[in-house]
């Protein structure tokens, strides 16, 4: 704005605003011609599904056959810094279960879709849709698809000798983030009883 703004008294003071910047599609042309072919081909595996985990993705097919259509749909934040839809979105990653994603705001950015809502009254996310099934707890939906998909690799062992350790880190996270989220949204002091409480949990961390 203070560019044009320049121009403008240059020129004419008094005449209306001239917007010289370029257009969206002259912007995405330009774009193309400056990308070099590996930044193509990213591009091309991002949207097909293929190659590294990134946010960009709609799909993620990893080494399933062409038209593969996935089981499981994740629903998860438009911004991807929800803890929560990393947490399950790190899960479909490391097991390598084809996936969807489709991308919903989360609250601080506006009210959720009609559509949504419908599947998720809560509003929630992140949810998975694993066939006809709608989960909406990230822990919930872990073991899920730990359940449903015992093909791939295991991530949440229900039995054998890491069953217990894996429980215990997964509830030590649980209690983490409530200890962290009533300490943030709660009117406090620096060392009164809700930090304290977190410090102390803290130190069950390795």
């Amino acid at each position: 704005r203070e560019h044009l703004q320049v121009l403008q008294s240059a020129n004419d003071p008094a005449s209306p605003w001239m917007d010289s910047a370029p257009s969206w599609s002259d912007l995405v042309l330009r774009l193309s011609d400056q990308q070099t072919e590996d930044e193509r081909r990213w591009k091309h595996n991002a949207l097909s599904g293929r190659g590294p985990a990134n946010s960009l993705a709609h799909i993620r097919l990893f080494d399933a056959p062409a038209g593969t259509e996935p089981r499981v749909t994740l629903f998860r934040d438009t911004a991807a810094w929800c803890p929560y839809c990393q947490k399950v979105w790190l899960m479909l990653e490391e097991k390598r279960v084809p996936y969807k994603v489709e991308k919903i705001n989360m609250r601080c950015y506006g009210e959720k879709l009609k559509w949504f809502q419908e599947i998720n009254p809560g509003g929630n996310i992140p949810v998975v849709q694993i066939d006809d099934r709608i989960l909406a707890e990230s822990t919930a939906i872990l073991y899920a698809i730990e359940e449903t998909f015992p093909e791939y690799k295991t991530m949440m062992p229900k039995e054998g000798p890491h069953a217990e350790r894996v429980h215990e880190l997964v509830e030590l996270e649980r209690a983490l983030f409530n200890h962290w989220m009533k300490w943030l949204v709660t009117e406090t002091t620096y060392g009164d009883d809700m930090m304290q409480s977190f410090e102390t949990l803290l130190s069950c961390v390795d």
